[in-house]
């Protein structure tokens, strides 16, 4: 059983913001999920090259993965105008309220290009904590399969759910109510063998609803 296979993991991890609430009310959750996402830090710029990739349901409504490009105001570019477009991934959680449906969360990270990576990949991926207005706490997973020996990814949250994606399209993208962070994501291959196994610290440790054991009194 392979262990932890972090590589450049630990770099793209720093890059998942926490998710993000914007104000967005739509009659069809189409009208919602065609909508193009804005530019972290620039609330009024749109990503460009917008696509939506998936769309999936959830309990409590939908839930779509996109892709587009901004400009990553976090890097060390000094000036603004050597800075060139960056692949993104966002998602974004709606949720039906009445006859109305209702953005309650949004995020996104910054994609790796291949030519940068210093070593070979299966999955990449982004983890968001996102909390309500109605104080309902959940994590979303989402990313995409960069290699065709993975079948699945299965995710180990704190609350002790455990889901699995068969990468549709080659896109994942997972919501969990009542979670707050992942203890572990497996990448499966077809005989259910683990590929790749990342364990990951939660945000709160101490928390009540947290049942992470570390991977070494698992195996």
């Amino acid at each position: 059983m392979i262990r932890r296979w972090l590589g450049g993991l630990v770099g793209l991890m720093c890059l998942a913001p926490i998710g993000y609430t914007v104000s967005i009310v739509a009659a069809t959750p189409e009208e919602m999920i065609r909508r193009p996402f804005t530019c972290p830090d620039e609330s009024k710029t749109e990503a460009r090259d917008f696509q939506v990739l998936t769309v999936r349901k959830w309990s409590e409504g939908m839930v779509a993965l996109y892709r587009g490009t901004c400009s990553d105001h976090r890097s060390l570019v000094r000036s603004s105008k050597d800075q060139k477009p960056q692949p993104m991934l966002s998602y974004r959680v709606a949720k039906r309220n009445g006859m109305e449906w209702n953005l309650v969360s949004s995020g996104s990270y910054f994609t790796q290009p291949s030519k940068t990576k210093n070593t070979k990949q299966l999955i990449e991926y982004g983890v968001s904590r996102t909390k309500t207005k109605d104080k309902q706490r959940y994590t979303v997973f989402y990313g995409e399969i960069l290699e065709p020996t993975v079948a699945a990814v299965e995710v180990t949250f704190n609350n002790g759910k455990v889901l699995r994606d068969r990468g549709v399209d080659g896109m994942l993208l997972l919501v969990a109510p009542g979670a707050t962070g992942i203890c572990d994501v497996r990448a499966l291959g077809v005989d259910n063998q683990i590929l790749q196994r990342d364990e990951l610290i939660p945000i709160n440790t101490t928390a009540v609803n947290n049942t992470c054991q570390p991977i070494s009194g698992q195996l």
